[in-house]
């Protein structure tokens, strides 16, 4: 995003993060590689279809349990995002 010295709303600042984050692929969150193997094995490429799951549908990922689920769900928060259900 460009500098300029007028002061930009800050919520919108945040909401085009979100959006640039919604965006990415989920190979760009900082998870480890089992982890995104195991997401990208299931279909879910992108950060955006990945908010769309719940956490009992991140426990059918294969090799997923509550600790890998628990990590996916940090990462979001970090970056202001959350799954499905899941209080934002």
């Amino acid at each position: 995003m460009a500098k300029t010295r007028i002061p930009l709303n800050q919520d919108w600042v945040k909401q085009q993060q979100r959006q640039q984050w919604l965006d990415s692929a989920v190979a760009e969150l900082d998870l480890d590689v089992r982890t995104i193997n195991g997401l990208e094995e299931d279909g879910i490429l992108y950060v955006r279809e990945l908010v769309q799951c719940t956490r009992q549908d991140l426990m059918k990922v294969t090799n997923f349990g509550q600790t890998t689920v628990t990590r996916v769900v940090k990462v979001l928060d970090n970056l202001g995002l959350h799954l499905r259900g899941d209080a934002p």
